[in-house]
């Protein structure tokens, strides 16, 4: 606490003093000395008797009208995805982020979400597809009411009906065709997607790493994709006839120094579309198979044989039944229909049950 003299100054005469809070000098202006120690009285009082006269405070952040694009990156921030789900992410969110770009988010309704659906069937896209989009937004929407950006949730409009493609997986036919006219990395690709039901792609086949596979114990320690957070890595047996097959590969990969299980020309694998599309030419197969059709022999001939669909989904990394329950019914139909045949006939029924009479010559025995 102090005077000082400000020559030059309109109001010459400082008052300066320490805020007790901050600690930062603070000081005010008069005209003449007299009221500059009026001042420095009051001051000395107000600091030692009313401390929180000093006390600032903290001005309330001005309140920011997001709209749905900076709520987007916000989104995209808080998430960090990987380099490939981030271009996934912006890829599937383009259509959606030029029509909803500088919305505020508190415009942002159930109307204004039926004005982007109609948005997306104008260009022909499938209810998939629309489902797919929404659900991306609606995303971020919901991420922006769990971060108070928004306060309260639009109402989602009804999505059209979704008939999901039905696709046959490959036959052991077609698959000996393929197999006998695939390059060597695409062999590897057909065996371990058919004979073990791994996802083939990045998010699983295409990372697998020699570390990974325990020939010694028969098995396969697969990282497993993200779709089943609760299970990270996933066991897969590898069945006897398969083992010496595993130990040739292994063999050369190791002489050749390389890690990877799938690879072309000694480097990492990520796509093979082009290998596919030009096996199935060689192969003179004109129907559509996609290499995901792999993992759905492997189910729908799991099913077939008679395993348990319980056994079947932990094999295959699902969460949950309901996607075997949804894709494989065709399959399971049958799998019914055998056990109530398997399921002992009984003895005490009349062999024509619509008859009108039952009589003991139809009972049998």
């Amino acid at each position: 606490m102090a005077i000082r003299q400000r020559v030059g100054r309109k109001k010459p005469w400082e008052v300066y003093w320490n805020n007790p809070f901050t600690l930062k000098r603070e000081s005010l202006y008069v005209e003449t000395e007299e009221e500059a120690k009026k001042q420095d009285a009051l001051k000395k009082f107000q600091l030692k008797y009313e401390r929180d006269f000093f006390r600032r405070e903290e001005a309330e952040a001005p309140q920011v009208e997001h709209t749905f694009e900076s709520a987007y990156y916000l989104f995209l921030k808080d998430k960090r995805f990987s380099e490939r789900s981030l271009k996934r992410h912006l890829k599937n969110m383009k259509r959606s982020l030029a029509f909803l770009k500088d919305t505020p988010l508190s415009d942002i309704d159930n109307t204004k979400l039926k004005q982007l659906m109609s948005h997306f069937l104008s260009f022909g896209i499938r209810a998939s597809t629309l489902k797919r989009c929404i659900g991306q937004v609606f995303s971020v929407i919901r991420w922006a009411y769990q971060n108070e950006l928004l306060r309260e949730l639009p109402r989602i409009p009804k999505l059209p009906h979704i008939e999901y493609e039905h696709f046959i997986p490959p036959t052991q036919q077609e698959l000996a065709l393929v197999f006998v006219h695939a390059p060597e990395h695409v062999r590897r690709v057909v065996i371990l997607g058919s004979q073990m039901g791994m996802r083939v792609g990045p998010s699983e086949l295409f990372g697998l790493m020699w570390s990974d596979v325990d020939l010694e114990n028969k098995v396969i320690h697969l990282r497993a994709a993200q779709k089943n957070k609760a299970e990270p890595v996933r066991d897969i047996p590898i069945r006897q006839s398969l083992v010496e097959e595993l130990k040739a590969w292994q063999e050369v990969d190791r002489a050749k120094r390389v890690a990877s299980v799938i690879h072309y020309g000694g480097k990492p694998v990520k796509c093979i579309h082009g290998a596919w599309h030009r096996t199935l030419l060689r192969a003179g197969i004109q129907r559509r198979i996609r290499p995901y059709d792999l993992r759905h022999a492997f189910v729908t001939e799991a099913i077939a044989a008679g395993v348990d669909i319980g056994t079947v989904g932990k094999l295959v990394g699902h969460a949950n039944l309901t996607m075997i329950l949804k894709h494989y019914q065709h399959v399971l139909s049958s799998q019914k229909r055998a056990a109530v045949e398997a399921i002992p006939e009984p003895q005490y029924v009349a062999k024509n049950m619509w008859q009108s009479e039952s009589t003991p010559e139809n009972i049998k025995q």
